[in-house]
């Protein structure tokens, strides 16, 4: 047998050399069609089951990742970028963070005019305020779980599944703010300590922390990690042209 791709002869269902597979047929519509839908997220093979084990055990699923279960697990940084789209267009359609601007609307001169302001710059890069600080996340959570034998990049992984995950909580909580008849500083309060929560679950699941002095290093570096977070985000925010 010849491969149709690379014209190496080969034996199997696929090529050694390219992985072309053996059986070809010509393209319908209804290919096209699965393809467009499922060739981003391949919701029918990793996708939903990613987001499942994310949900109830992710510090182990995290774990199985790294140690080799590549195929199983939908690769974070394809994860991130697919929900992170999701969630820029949620904010941008439905103005989730400006909205929270009515609740401070009271305060005057600079203040009013830098809530105003931060609230529609939050509206416009959610995905991308929390995109560029996993780095910084991954930079604490390595130094103050050294121990768990995970370098820098295993600690990038863990950080993207995990604000990956936090921003899927988000789209998730968008419903609850339309339907819930509670001011929105309330809902958004709710998600916050849901995220901060899950977080330090993740992290006390991944690194096997079982005692007190590992429960106040990843206390510890979610800390530093959040402070770092919004000083990054105040720089993008005041020299990044949003806000002058």
């Amino acid at each position: 047998m010849v491969c149709k791709n690379c014209t190496r002869p080969f034996e199997g269902l696929y090529c050694y050399h390219c992985g072309q597979p053996a059986a070809t047929h010509r393209i319908t519509t209804r290919e096209i069609l699965t393809d467009a839908i499922f060739s981003v997220v391949k919701v029918n093979r990793g996708f939903l089951f990613t987001a499942k084990e994310l949900s109830l055990r992710p510090g182990k699923a995290i774990q199985l990742y790294l140690a080799g279960q590549r195929v199983t697990y939908y690769a974070p940084h394809k994860y991130l970028f697919f929900i992170g789209a999701v969630t820029s267009f949620l904010t941008s359609r439905y103005h989730s963070f400006s909205d929270e601007y009515t609740s401070v609307g009271s305060f005057d001169g600079g203040t009013h005019t830098f809530l105003r302001a931060f609230f529609q710059y939050a509206d416009t890069y959610a995905t991308l305020i929390n995109i560029v600080t996993i780095p910084v996340f991954a930079l604490f959570s390595f130094l103050l779980f050294r121990r768990s034998g995970y370098n820098y990049a295993e600690h990038l992984v863990l950080n993207t599944y995990i604000t990956s995950q936090q921003l899927l909580l988000f789209i998730g909580w968008l419903p609850f703010t339309r339907a819930m008849p509670l001011p929105v500083d309330w809902l958004l309060g709710l998600y916050v300590a849901i995220t901060l929560g899950y977080n330090l679950w993740v992290y006390l699941q991944f690194c096997g922390a079982r005692t007190a002095a590992s429960l106040l290093r990843a206390v510890a570096a979610m800390g530093l990690a959040y402070l770092g977070q919004f000083l990054l985000n105040l720089l993008f925010f005041h020299f990044g042209g949003v806000y002058l």
